[in-house]
């Protein structure tokens, strides 16, 4: 009996030295690959920020008031600010109906600047916007138009912020 309680706790001690150092192998295995992809993420965070578009200088049919307006609209209570809208376009391209021919509303592109409350980083937002016709007038501020476009952190000094 004895020579089998001690093989047990020989047999135990070597299956506990094993685990030990497995274990030890898996944390270090896993920290390193942590660290790796933690640096690959921020390798990643500033090529997107070297591939935004440089933001855009306001054109012709930049107003500051609307931009103002819109800003003070698209500011959700949440999560993020609308810092700042740039109406890049000189002109705004009218829509029709395509039957009739009568004018049902106007777009332009603009970009919007957001800054996120969480921290404090910005993101640049190309986007749309539309107002509607209605008897003999454009009503404003008017609606952002959903964009399938790439948002882009940027930051926030290059927008001016």
């Amino acid at each position: 009996m004895d020579s089998r309680h001690a093989l047990y706790r020989g047999s135990l001690a070597i299956v506990m030295s094993l685990v030990a150092v497995f274990g030890t192998g898996c944390f270090a295995l896993i920290a390193a690959d942590a660290k790796e992809r933690e640096a690959q993420a921020k390798e990643r965070e500033e090529q997107r920020k070297k591939d935004a578009p440089p933001i855009p200088s306001p054109g012709k049919l930049h107003d500051e008031a609307l931009a103002k307006q819109l800003e003070d609209k698209m500011t959700s209570k949440g999560q993020i600010t609308a810092a700042k809208v740039i109406f890049s376009q000189d002109d705004w391209r009218i829509e029709r109906n395509e039957n009739t021919g009568i004018v049902t509303g106007r777009v332009t592109e603009a970009t919007v600047i957001y800054k996120r409350k969480a921290d404090g980083k910005c993101v640049q937002d190309p986007s749309m916007l539309r107002q509607e016709f209605v008897g003999n007038e454009f009503v404003g501020p008017g609606e952002w138009a959903l964009m399938m476009t790439e948002k882009f952190d940027i930051p926030c000094e290059k927008a001016g912020l």
